[in-house]
């Protein structure tokens, strides 16, 4: 873990995950706009190097390429040009010969059909977006990851409502408050990092949680607009991806992703509680946490039975005199049959599911009894939302349950000062992995733009933040670490290379691998 600090900043943390790619930054947005002078001090604030000089680039590309196309008239914004599409694609292009970069979007218009939005103009945005979607799978093969953060009501980036019409807004957010610099600082700084290795094609929705769509009730008093929080006061604050002086709850820590999030927690400063069946592999990670200075406390519990879940809970909290955030790591995968799945089913949805549901209900009541925020990040699945194998029902089932849950648990637990967003990985390198058909994850990584599985490591680094104060402005959000599978997802090159459109082996074991015994993700046997 090492340090810098930039002029008029606080010391920035750097661990292996949140090292940045590099730091020269190439804008493209409006000269003189005010979103272009405040997104540049953004950059500059955590020590990048900013420049419009497109011409400079074309030898020596950018590192991060940053496009901002803020303009949505429904939240107070003015009206802007479309994307220079030619002057944006002749960058990524560069980039993309390189075989390294980052690009990002930043945005105000997302999926939602506004009162207020002019037609054409919100057609032509939203056609922007499709475009840079579409350039964003071709650089994925080539190394280079785009991705979008979708900005809320945004005063500091020039949107500009009447005090009543604000406050309307306001109150269809679950945050209840309009973005701050700091958060849109920590998204770029997120997706210009290390750690966000295989992400392409996402949205960060740093809108306040609209995606929820809550019911303004009629009694609910308008909130009021925070000064300091619409345009920032300049002032140094701590670094918002630190986790020191906070205490997380991993379960299915003892191998793969739940192992992982427990060291990327301690890396960033913060005392773990180990939770799952194994002890000796939880005390293994417990010696690794406390060699890095951090205090980890070990609780063996076997969360396939949900009435251990608020017991846990209370251990927890016994034991490190407070907890501040969960991480749900544990969960277990097994295919149905072609019979009755009951069984598998109850299973699955008792470990992934209902321990989690729990867990969340036992701490809010904490956290409310003690007047205390807190946060939570649930370790969900791909399954979630798409179907991709045959015979994994049950699974989708249990893990599209914990992330709709977290995204109702956010909503509700707002008013607490409490969060709650899911992760959603496609395939991780995993013990699982190792033993599973070589010809089914060649052929699945083939429908993936980046290529490849993704790491545990980057599913940790994708947690830690939603932990973390750098995601105060992201609550109810699904978050997908899938190397652009699911967002990127379409047709591949219908011509594929010709050795394969020779004769085949009927031979050939089929791309699907076999239903085997449930193997846990967080918490592997």
């Amino acid at each position: 873990m090492t340090e810098h600090t930039p002029p008029g900043a606080g010391p920035v943390l750097e661990t292996g995950s949140l090292a940045p790619v590099g730091r020269r930054v190439l804008l493209e947005s409006p000269p003189g706009a005010d979103h272009t002078r405040a997104v540049r001090e953004v950059w500059e604030r955590h020590g990048f190097h900013v420049t419009h000089d497109e011409s400079a680039h074309m030898t020596q590309p950018p590192d991060v390429y940053c496009v901002v196309a803020i303009g949505n008239e429904a939240l107070g914004a003015r009206p802007s040009p479309p994307l220079r599409r030619p002057h944006v694609a002749r960058v990524l292009k560069a980039m993309a010969r390189r075989g390294e970069g980052r690009a990002v979007l930043v945005t105000d218009t997302g999926p939602h059909v506004h009162d207020d939005a002019e037609p054409e103009a919100a057609a032509q945005r939203a056609a922007d977006h499709a475009w840079w979607q579409h350039l964003a799978k071709h650089c994925a093969s080539r190394g280079v990851l785009a991705n979008t953060v979708r900005v809320g009501y945004t005063p500091f980036l020039g949107h500009e409502l009447t005090d009543e019409a604000a406050g309307e807004l306001l109150r269809h957010l679950v945050t209840r408050r309009p973005v701050a610099p700091e958060e849109l600082a920590a998204a770029l700084r997120l997706l210009a990092s290390r750690g966000f290795g295989n992400v392409a094609g996402e949205t960060l929705p740093l809108d306040g949680g609209l995606d929820a769509s809550i019911v303004p009730m009629p009694s609910a008093r308008p909130p009021r607009m925070d000064a300091s929080a619409a345009e920032g006061d300049g002032a140094a604050v701590p670094d918002p991806f630190r986790l020191t002086g906070r205490v997380v709850l991993v379960t299915g820590a003892s191998s793969g992703i739940g192992a992982s999030i427990a060291r990327e927690c301690a890396a960033r400063g913060a005392d773990v509680v180990l939770a799952a069946r194994r002890r000796p592999e939880l005390e293994k990670l417990a010696a690794e946490v406390r060699e890095l200075g951090r205090t980890a406390w070990v609780l063996t519990a076997d969360l396939s039975d949900p009435a251990r879940a608020a017991d846990l809970v209370h251990e927890a909290w016994e034991r490190a005199g407070g907890v501040d955030a969960l991480a749900y790591g544990a969960g277990a995968v097994s295919f149905d049959g072609s019979g009755d799945n009951s069984a598998n089913r109850q299973q699955l949805l008792a470990l992934n599911s209902l321990s989690y549901a729990g867990m969340c209900d036992a701490l809010l009541e904490h956290w409310v009894a003690a007047g205390r925020s807190g946060a939570v990040a649930a370790v969900s699945s791909l399954a979630a939302v798409s179907a991709p194998v045959a015979n994994l029902a049950s699974y989708g089932l249990s893990k599209a349950a914990t992330a709709q849950f977290t995204t109702h648990f956010a909503t509700s637990a707002a008013r607490h000062k409490v969060r709650a967003n899911s992760v959603l990985p496609g395939f991780v390198r995993t013990p699982m992995t190792d033993v599973t058909n070589p010809a089914f994850l060649e052929a699945t990584n083939r429908l993936v733009p980046t290529g490849r599985m993704s790491e545990a490591t980057e599913v940790a680094a994708l947690v830690c933040y939603l932990i973390s104060p750098a995601a105060a402005g992201l609550t109810g959000t699904q978050l997908r670490v899938d190397g652009g599978g699911h967002c990127l997802a379409g047709l591949p090159n219908l011509a594929p290379p010709e050795h394969t459109l020779r004769g085949r082996n009927p031979a050939v074991t089929p791309c699907v691998p076999r239903p085997r015994p449930a193997v846990p993700e967080g918490d592997h046997r």
